[in-house]
């Protein structure tokens, strides 16, 4: 697998929260800011898939999961991962949908977890993740065209990394504090042996 690596410069995260952008809030006391890809993640075999995250964080995966109230299929979701004794719990109700929070523990649930990965991007909804349970609170922003939203904003006031699946599968953007991504030097010996990395500059 061929990818491209560097770090985004501040103007792009930056900036006021939107639907074709950052859907939203970066804290200010975030050090590094990456992206990964171009990767089309249902193309990836899933193992392979699996490896490249664990390469980026240690278990428990914290995925910060939504769901439009319209949506037929909650409840399938929701009983699949019941099934598999994946945790989900609600964390916020907007007035067209919810907000949960999922936990996985291991490989098997990661494994298990995937389809509902790629069924939730596919209707552009926020796909994040951390390692960090309580990096994601929710605060009114201003987002472009001075529209107020009830927002969710990754906060970094302990060791945190927070991943975020961009749109159309493109790549994997990588917000931290920890120093395992303070050079594209050591973020790169973190990957496994299938992934070849070449150096990028976002201007």
């Amino acid at each position: 697998m061929n990818l491209e690596i560097g770090y985004l410069p501040k103007k792009y995260f930056n900036r006021l929260p939107s639907d074709g952008g950052y859907p939203f809030y970066v804290s200010k006391n975030v050090k590094y800011a990456l992206n990964i890809g171009p990767m089309y993640y249902p193309d990836i075999p899933d193992e392979q898939l699996v490896l490249f995250k664990e390469s980026l964080s240690s278990y428990p995966f914290y995925y910060f999961f939504e769901l439009g109230h319209e949506d037929e299929i909650y409840p399938e979701i929701h009983q699949n991962l019941i099934a598999t004794e994946i945790v989900l719990e609600k964390v916020r109700q907007c007035p067209t949908n919810d907000f949960f929070l999922v936990t996985i523990n291991n490989r098997e649930q990661l494994l298990q977890f995937l389809p509902c990965m790629f069924w939730q991007h596919n209707f552009n909804m926020s796909t994040l993740w951390s390692n960090n349970k309580h990096a994601f609170i929710f605060e009114e922003k201003t987002w472009e065209y001075n529209e107020i939203r009830d927002t969710v904003c990754l906060k970094f006031d302990q060791p945190t990394s927070i991943f975020w699946l961009g749109h159309d599968f493109m790549g994997t953007d990588i917000f931290s504090n920890e120093e395992k991504f303070s050079s594209i030097e050591q973020t790169i010996h973190l990957f496994p042996d299938f992934i070849t990395i070449e150096i990028v500059e976002f201007e």
